[in-house]
């Protein structure tokens, strides 16, 4: 199993972290963090809860799903996007 902790900072000096454990090329455990908010406040854990068990390819997916049902100040799904992609390179 693969562990990997990625961090951005976004313009106007915000974060957004995710730490997550990769296994056979899917995701074990993803944890998102930051200097953000999301609405509705429990969108956030059920995002986690979906990418877990996902390839790549599917996060991005389901990422994109995501875009459109909530709402996020202080960056956007992709940045996750972008730190998933790195984490899996790591």
């Amino acid at each position: 199993m693969k562990k990997a902790s990625v961090l951005k900072k976004i313009k106007g000096g915000k974060t957004v972290k995710i730490d997550v454990e990769i296994d056979d090329g899917k995701i074990h455990n993803i944890v998102i963090s930051g200097d953000f908010f999301v609405y509705p406040q429990e969108a956030l854990e059920e995002l986690e809860n979906k990418l877990k068990g996902c390839s790549l390819n599917k996060a991005k997916s389901i990422l994109k799903e995501y875009a459109e049902k909530i709402t996020v100040l202080g960056f956007t799904l992709d940045d996750v996007a972008e730190l998933l992609e790195k984490a899996f390179k790591a």
